[in-house]
This record gives structure tokens, sequence and C-alpha cells, in this order.
């Protein structure tokens, strides 16, 4: 088969020239291609049941800067999230008062270098001259914390705070305390500070509406959810205990009643005092002023 012209582009600026006198008559002996000599079609014209399935069409390119600011954007929200939560724990923890240690343990003043001092108060211990070194820690400086353990102990502790009053109104003071559960005690011996504060003498506590006789039989968590509904209601109850048993349950309870009345953001302190009563007799006995205070 003889080479045919060559061919140009239609974009090219020169056409091509004609044919030659002498191109022509050599065209002329140049039989016509036989169909037998044409090469194949190519394969998606032989066979249309062959033709391959066009494939998907391809999704469009994402936007990676669109991409970036949705992630930068979702980061933020996150962020910003953990940020509220975290700020919504703080304020709860700094509403319910000091960290605490231990399933049910009372709101406990921080212990620090400069913090309260800690009185000890055994069964064995003398009423006076635990109350002697109460008067002599709080002339000189912050209230005293006494750490008690069982019935007989609490006892003890909570008259030397009454009697540490009577020391205390000379020099113009008060006290009132705050029971607060510690590790280490039993249902059976239970194991408690007593946090003492001082108030100038003849401070306004809560008026006291009704009074609360505790025995030694009752119940503490009965008598602690009665005292919380009573000053949730605007009642405010005194306690009052005979006996050794009596009063360490009027002791507890207080410390429990302030658990109860975490949720509602109020507190109670007492103020120690004895009384006489007339129980077969005339018997020395221990009333609790409860004032409430407002967290």
């Amino acid at each position: 088969m003889a080479p045919g012209p060559e061919r140009r582009s239609a974009s090219s600026p020169d056409r091509a020239e004609p044919y030659s006198e002498k191109d022509k008559e050599a065209a002329k002996g140049v039989a016509a291609p036989h169909a037998a000599d044409a090469l194949p079609p190519p394969p998606a014209a032989a066979a249309a049941a062959e033709v391959l399935p066009a494939p998907p069409a391809a999704a469009p390119p994402a936007d990676d800067a669109a991409l970036q600011q949705a992630a930068f954007k979702a980061a933020i929200a996150a962020a910003t999230a953990a940020a509220a939560q975290a700020a919504a724990i703080a304020q709860a923890r700094a509403a319910a008062g000091p960290p605490r240690t231990g399933a049910g343990l009372a709101p406990m003043p921080p212990q620090e270098p400069g913090g309260p001092t800690f009185v000890k108060v055994s069964a064995n211990s003398q009423v006076k001259q635990v109350a002697g070194k109460v008067a002599h820690t709080c002339r000189a400086g912050d209230a005293p914390a006494m750490l008690a353990i069982g019935s007989s102990c609490i006892n003890q502790g909570v008259k030397a705070i009454a009697t540490a009053r009577g020391y205390l109104a000379n020099d113009g003071h008060d006290l009132t305390f705050q029971t607060a559960f510690r590790e280490g005690g039993t249902p059976e011996k239970p194991s408690v500070a007593m946090y003492m504060a001082k108030h100038p003498l003849n401070w306004a506590i809560t008026p006291n509406n009704v009074e609360m006789q505790v025995g030694p039989a009752s119940g503490v968590q009965v008598v602690s959810t009665a005292l919380a509904q009573r000053i949730r209601e605007g009642i405010v109850p005194c306690l009052t205990g005979v006996g050794m048993d009596a009063v360490s349950n009027c002791v507890l309870a207080i410390g429990h009643t302030r658990l109860a009345l975490e949720p509602d953001g109020l507190d109670i302190r007492a103020r120690p005092e004895f009384i006489h009563v007339q129980a077969g007799g005339e018997l020395n006995a221990l009333k609790f002023h409860i004032h409430v205070d407002r967290i």
C-alpha cells in the first residue's frame, strides 16, 4: 500500500498542497484495500453484548478546607462541653464542703498546718480537765476539735464542751460544735470529731420551737430524719438526752442531720448546756440548742 499524504491538524496555519500530476499517476495504479485486509473493529464495536458496564460516577472530591473546619468546630464543642462539666463538678464540690473520705462522712474543716487543735477524749477523761484545756485553747486562738470513739467518750466530750462554755463566759465567748464522722469507727463504737467554734456571748442563735427527747434506745437515723424534716418546715427543735447513750445518740443524730440537709443548702450546729429533769427524781441532762446555717 502506497503511503498517503502527510496530514496536518486543523489548527495548523498552512494548508496541504494539492497532489502533483506525478502523484495522481502513481495513485491510479494503487488498488483500494480489500475488506479482508481491513483492520478488525475495536473490541467495544465488535460485540455490543460484551460492552463492560460504565464505571460508577466518581464522587466529587471532598473539600479539605471544609472538613478541617468541621473537625475544628467539633473539637471546640467537645472542649466547651468538657469545661462546662468540670465547672459543674467543681461547683457541686464547693457547695458540698471540703472533701470527704468514705461514705456517710459529714463535712469536716480542712486539717492543715495552723488549723484546729485536736483534743482526744477517753472514757476515763476528767470533764473539768478537758474543759480547761478547751477554754485555754480558745483564749489563745481558734477553738479546737474534739475526737471521741464510742458512747462513753462522746458523752464525756460533750459534757466538757458544756463546762467550757461556763469558763469562757467571763471572757465574753460562747461555744458551739458540729458533729463529723471519722473513719475507723463501727456502728457499736462510732468515731466522731466535734468541731467547735467560738461566738460572742449572747449571740443570736436560731430560736428553738419545740423539744425532742432522745432516749438511750432511740434510733439515730429516726431522730435525724425527723430533725431534718422539722428544719425544712421551718421548725427548729432542740434535743434533750438523759444518760450516756441518750447524749451520744443526740450527737450522732446531729451529724446525720447535717448530711440530710446538705442538698437543701442547710447546715446545723449545736450549743450544749446542762439542765435538770424530773424522771423519778432530779437528774442531770444535756440540752442541745440547734442553730441553722445556710451554706
